[in-house]
């Protein structure tokens, strides 16, 4: 290799890097002021997320410390100190990626769960993968300090030491498993928004939203593929790519979790937007002020479900209720109508029973 691709090596190591920690910091950011906008307050899933966002910044750290010292070039080109210095950053970048991803995959566990709690099974799954995830990260961490013995023998050779076999096919495991997880997550809502009486087209925007989380698993997937030219031997030259995608893994995670809670940023913005059109048109604007009245709402409302899964209505007075529920979980400005009607047993005032037949509830 040359000393040019060794440039082009530092400057994508240097630029990708903190653009991605830089965009997923604005949106985090956007995320809390659009909690501020709501009246809502941090919850958990925003602390779990922030320490996840401060936890990705140290990998990012190493991952750009390593592109100053010869990353790109075969590690018998450089000087042992710069070779020790690329080796322990390739150390230390591996101690923060699992705790980052496991802070921010329980973050967006503990938002579906706040969201589908009540469904039962729901519930029981969530926790049980919360659990799984906090021992997955636990165990990673602590394989991937004590790989060696002793634990510096990682990154600096001149000690006396030895490493576990099977170091790379351990990263590997790590890797998938954390996918696995990933896909979990994308799916685990799916099923049940598709059993809520919403309209089609609410049911293809709830989808759209969750499945933003595909891009995670795109990216931990192109990880996991980059390990097959992961060479212990010399990580300088192959971590290069396995560097990239570590970032912009935990970068995209922190991204897709926050997007849905920018809701309230968004409608403030819109309602701006149609105010401002409304009076260039001569009209009230009194109408174009999104959900008014559920200032103190984060824009999604809990399903409930006190006897497990939904298995539909029994009566057009329960479907209503549910159909009312279930569409507060989608972003508000899609309408959803239900009309109730309801059968007087007997005699009754014609005009009582005509002012409840074809009365629109809208919500």
């Amino acid at each position: 290799m040359t000393p040019e691709h060794n440039t082009y090596w530092k400057n994508v190591l240097i630029i990708v890097p903190i653009v991605g920690a830089g965009t997923a910091t604005v949106v985090y950011l956007l995320r809390l002021y659009s909690r501020r906008l709501a009246a809502v307050g941090l919850l958990l899933e925003d602390l779990l997320m922030g320490i996840g966002l401060i936890i990705s910044y140290c990998a990012t750290a190493f991952v750009v410390q390593t592109a100053f010292n010869g990353v790109g070039l075969p590690v018998a080109t450089l000087p042992p100190e710069e070779r020790k210095r690329i080796q322990f950053g390739s150390w230390m970048i591996q101690k923060f990626w699992a705790p980052s991803m496991a802070f921010v995959k329980i973050s967006i566990v503990v938002f579906l769960k706040r969201l589908l709690g009540s469904v039962r099974s729901f519930a029981i799954i969530s926790n049980c993968l919360i659990v799984f995830i906090a021992v997955w990260a636990i165990t990673a961490v602590l394989v991937n300090t004590f790989q060696c013995i002793p634990v510096q023998y990682y990154y600096d050779k001149t000690l006396k030491g030895h490493c576990m076999k099977g170091q790379v096919k351990f990263f590997q495991a790590m890797g998938s498993i954390a996918l696995v997880e990933d896909v979990i997550i994308l799916c685990l809502p799916i099923p049940i928004v598709w059993r809520l009486q919403m309209v089609f087209r609410q049911k293809i925007a709830v989808t759209l939203v969750f499945s933003l989380g595909a891009l995670v698993c795109i990216f931990s997937l192109m990880r996991l593929v980059e390990f097959r030219h992961f060479v212990l031997t010399d990580l300088a030259s192959s971590s290069a790519k396995e560097s990239i995608w570590t970032c912009l893994e935990l970068d995209v995670a922190i991204i897709c979790g926050s997007l849905p809670l920018l809701k309230p940023l968004v409608q403030g913005f819109l309602g701006k937007v149609r105010s401002g059109v409304s009076r260039d048109r001569s009209h009230p604007s009194t109408t174009t002020k999104l959900n008014s009245s559920r200032t103190n709402n984060d824009g999604f409302q809990k399903i409930s479900d006190r006897h497990g899964m939904w298995s539909g209505p029994k009566n057009a007075t329960t479907a209503a209720t549910i159909s009312r529920q279930s569409s507060d979980v989608e972003l508000n400005p899609i309408p959803s109508h239900t009309r109730v009607r309801r059968e007087m047993d007997g005699p009754s005032d014609v005009s009582s029973a005509e002012s409840v037949l074809g009365h629109e509830w809208k919500h």
